[in-house]
């Protein structure tokens, strides 16, 4: 049985996540479309981890998560931590 892997990502991520070998990326430009594609995901039941942004994560609010991923244990939700939190932190 073979993982299948979700991504949901800000667009300046997504080209390098779709050469990555993901099953599906989703583009989100803010956290309200990204909870939409999370809800969406988790209502269609089709992957078994979903790879969430780390700036769109931060958007929604760890409290936020925490509480998605309890109420929805799967499919597991992952925070995919890249330098661009680092930077955008800082400006």
């Amino acid at each position: 049985m073979r993982l299948r892997i979700a991504a949901i990502a800000k667009e300046d991520l997504a080209p390098a996540l779709r050469n990555g070998g993901f099953d599906a990326v989703y583009i989100a430009d803010c956290a309200a479309e990204a909870l939409r594609v999370l809800e969406d995901i988790m209502r269609k039941r089709e992957f078994d981890l979903v790879l969430l942004d780390d700036i769109l994560a931060k958007e929604i609010g760890r409290s936020k998560l925490g509480e998605i991923r309890y109420k929805h244990p799967l499919p597991a939700i992952v925070e995919l931590r890249t330098t661009r939190s680092r930077a955008t932190s800082l400006s």
